[in-house]
């Protein structure tokens, strides 16, 4: 985040944002990805239901960073500072582990999956895979479509879900399709259609004041400080804290400023991306994590999560800017539904591979648990009156599954999977029973009004 100069109608907590774990450390939509529960816990379908098809919307696995920003500014920072005698003892070692995060996105590829991203992905292929057996052993003739975002990270995902399910199924090899580029269904926030949804994430006023009140707040620039302490001097801090050092990005022409705070971002950054990256650490970790403590992880964690919440997720009540661009996406699920109860479907499973920035506006507009809660207009997003969470909505390959089960009269339930985990579709939908997770797919089309 860059300084900001709007005035602010909200106030920053004052209560400290942690989960009450002292000793958590905390990424938000950094975390990397773990399956919530087995599928023995999941509740069998009703008498006389079979798989029939199931489809799949995830997010890229594990990548390195997106392109050459937070590790450059970090490095051009802590270059300024060696060049001014202005690096504690401490801080001296920090500029070698800057170079070798960068050195490791270089090898991989700026924004590319790391190893454990692909481990993600061939996980989750592989569970599936063994999940519906039954399903792929009766539709072996039919299609398995793999569909991405037109990034390669979201192809790479794609092709390691298809390693996964032919790991655990080598019968698949014969059906899956090389993966299908679809931006305009799975990379709709930079289409021209979307145009106000651009435009609000670069000038709209009610959005850049909250990013101004959670970004720049007292206790973040204590933060800072004492985060950047442990590395440069004072009077260094004090001349980023006034806004003295500016720098541009590689893929930038424009000159920023970054001050004492944004430092401390860059670094924290750094951090977050190095969980997903074991790998190409090689035979030693990462070492980000020392400059921050769990409290501090905690609490810039929901900062972020408040970033992407009022740009990505439920953000302010009586807007739908953030989610409304999701439909087709939204509408093409339930297409796949209709296509099966009609006869129509050529596929047993539907895949697509994309982003948060896709992942987080669908999960929005179809109101699951977490993600169905804006917030007024003088009401700042905290831990304390929103359950919205980044590592619980979309972590690193975080991904909702739909099951379609169908019965002898051509009557079509759905069971919805979240991070492999059941979970109700929106309040408004009722389940075929009390505290099931099956729904008949007319009740889905009549609640969500397609």
């Amino acid at each position: 985040m860059i300084g900001l100069s709007s005035g602010c109608s909200v106030n920053v907590p004052t209560s400290t944002q942690t989960t009450g774990h002292k000793n958590t450390y905390e990424y938000a939509t950094k975390a990397v990805y773990t399956p919530a529960v087995s599928a023995a816990d999941y509740q069998q379908p009703p008498a006389g239901y079979e798989l029939v098809f199931s489809e799949l919307l995830a997010r890229h696995g594990s990548r390195g960073l997106s392109s050459p920003k937070y590790d450059h500014i970090s490095l051009n920072i802590w270059q300024s500072a060696q060049q001014q005698n202005q690096l504690t003892a401490a801080g001296k070692a920090l500029g070698s582990e800057i170079q070798r995060m960068m050195d490791a996105n270089i090898a991989m590829g700026y924004g590319n999956l790391s190893e454990l991203g692909k481990r993600e992905h061939a996980g989750i292929g592989q569970r599936l895979a063994e999940r519906n057996k039954t399903l792929f052993q009766q539709q072996a003739d039919k299609e398995i479509l793999v569909e991405y975002s037109g990034k390669q990270r979201a192809k790479d995902s794609g092709l390691a879900f298809s390693h996964g399910l032919t790991e655990a199924n080598p019968a698949l090899q014969q059906v899956i399709s090389a993966p299908v580029a679809n931006p305009v269904t799975l990379y709709f926030h930079k289409q021209p259609e979307n145009r106000d949804y651009q435009d609000y994430k670069e000038s709209d006023p009610q959005l850049l004041s909250v990013f101004d009140t959670l970004f720049y707040s007292e206790h973040m620039h204590s933060i800072a400080r004492d985060v950047l302490s442990q590395i440069y001097t004072p009077s260094f801090i004090d001349e980023l804290a006034a806004g003295k050092h500016s720098y541009s990005r590689p893929d930038e022409t424009e000159v920023k400023v970054y001050n004492d705070v944004d430092a401390m971002l860059q670094l924290f950054n750094l951090y977050q991306i190095a969980l997903g990256m074991p790998d190409e650490a090689g035979n030693k970790p990462w070492d980000f994590r020392k400059y921050f403590t769990p409290e501090q992880t905690q609490w810039l964690s929901y900062v972020m999560d408040g970033e992407d919440f009022y740009a990505k997720g439920p953000a302010f009540k009586g807007r739908d800017i953030t989610y409304r661009m999701a439909r087709p996406l939204v509408q093409d699920f339930f297409q796949r539904v209709e296509d099966v109860q009609q006869g129509d479907s050529e596929y047993s499973l539907v895949a697509r591979f994309a982003h948060a920035e896709t992942l987080v506006p669908f999960t929005t507009y179809l109101q699951l648990p977490g993600s169905d809660q804006p917030l007024s207009d003088g009401q700042l997003y905290t831990r304390e009156n929103n359950p919205w969470r980044g590592e619980d909505v979309a972590p690193m390959a975080g991904n909702v599954q739909w099951d379609v089960f169908r019965n002898a009269e051509n009557q079509i339930l759905v069971r919805m999977l979240y991070n492999e985990q059941e979970k109700p579709f929106k309040t408004a939908c009722q389940p075929i029973a009390d505290n099931s997770f099956y729904y008949s797919f007319t009740e889905l089309k009549r609640c969500y009004s397609i």
